[in-house]
């Protein structure tokens, strides 16, 4: 099993955005493929957003499809590895099973309210159960 699930443990939105940028900025400056997937085109938006503005000097490349492509950086709504990427962020509440898992899951194990934390905590225990390599950080 070549594969794992990274939970982040964010306790306001504050933290929640700066781990989300700092992810995105690693693996961007590093050249490979990341794709952030959301719950919907609210979450996409502000997703948008937030990488062209953050951080301040600079911004972050990268574009919304629903189409295989080969951008580093892709922001979707299809739980499918557009750009093949073995980095994915699932920001969506439900967990991401694919038939052939990326090297990393990156999901938040979100602490800023109690209906986030039940997803949370759903979504770790789907990969629990799926026998998913778990880590916290």
């Amino acid at each position: 099993m070549n594969h794992k699930v990274i939970f982040l443990l964010v306790k306001d939105l504050k933290q929640k955005l700066t781990k989300l940028v700092s992810i995105v900025h690693y693996h961007f400056s590093h050249k490979e493929h990341l794709l952030l997937i959301t719950s919907d085109l609210k979450a996409t938006s502000y997703l948008d957003n937030l990488l062209w503005e953050t951080p301040q000097d600079s911004f972050l490349p990268h574009i919304i499809t629903d189409k295989p492509c080969e951008e580093l950086i892709v922001l979707t709504q299809e739980k499918k590895n557009l750009n093949g990427a073995k980095y994915i962020f699932n920001l969506s509440p439900t967990p991401l099973f694919l038939p052939k898992p990326p090297k990393i899951i990156y999901e938040f194990e979100d602490l800023t309210s109690l209906p986030k934390q039940l997803l949370s905590k759903k979504r770790f225990q789907a990969y629990k159960e799926a026998k998913y390599p778990i880590e916290s950080a």
